[in-house]
């Protein structure tokens, strides 16, 4: 489910600095910042990289008790599990475009500013069990950025962190067919 969420959300944020600063190609990505061997992963720099850094189980809200009535039978299922996102934005370009990648970075928060909410009615090419994905700008202080880097492998890039809630797993599998109580015998 990540893997189609993140693209979507990328393309939108291409559309709007598409319109906002009348560009021709596509200035932010979805992607690691460095490949494994500590090299760029980038071909091409002057771009904005969102990048997944972290993911947790969203404890706010509890899954139900995992059954379901189902006329005379009980169905036991494995309840739905919510998880968050955290991902940065990164404004990679070369030192000569630094005002550009400031600018760049700015449309970022303007457009979750705009459309911090993201629904299957507002945005159709969402999958399901994304009905509801919300982007917050997180607060982070410059030391926990550093440790961002660091596990990133990069030095200091101009960025932003937000939080991505909530993104809901839900197999529907059935784990157990149980039969329902009937009623008391009493001997």
């Amino acid at each position: 489910m990540i893997q189609h969420v993140l693209p979507v959300v990328v393309d939108e944020l291409n559309e709007y600095l598409k319109s906002q600063f009348n560009a021709v190609e596509d200035k932010a990505i979805l992607s690691a910042i460095v490949e494994q061997d500590g090299s760029l992963a980038l071909e091409s720099g002057n771009k904005i990289v969102a990048t997944l850094i972290f993911v947790d189980k969203d404890v706010t809200y509890k899954s139900g008790p995992g059954t379901t009535s189902s006329g005379l039978e009980i169905l036991q299922y494995s309840p739905p599990l919510n998880i968050n996102l955290t991902v940065m934005f990164s404004a990679l370009f070369s030192r000569n475009h630094y005002i550009e990648s400031l600018r760049y970075l700015s449309g970022v928060i303007y457009f979750f500013q705009y459309k911090p909410l993201f629904t299957r009615q507002n945005t159709p090419k969402l999958s399901r069990g994304a009905d509801k994905i919300y982007f917050d700008l997180l607060s982070v202080s410059p030391s926990d950025m550093m440790n961002y880097y660091s596990m990133l492998g990069i030095k200091y890039v101009p960025s932003v962190v937000y939080k991505v809630r909530m993104l809901t797993f839900s197999q529907d599998n059935v784990v157990a067919d149980l039969p329902a109580i009937r009623g008391l015998e009493t001997k």
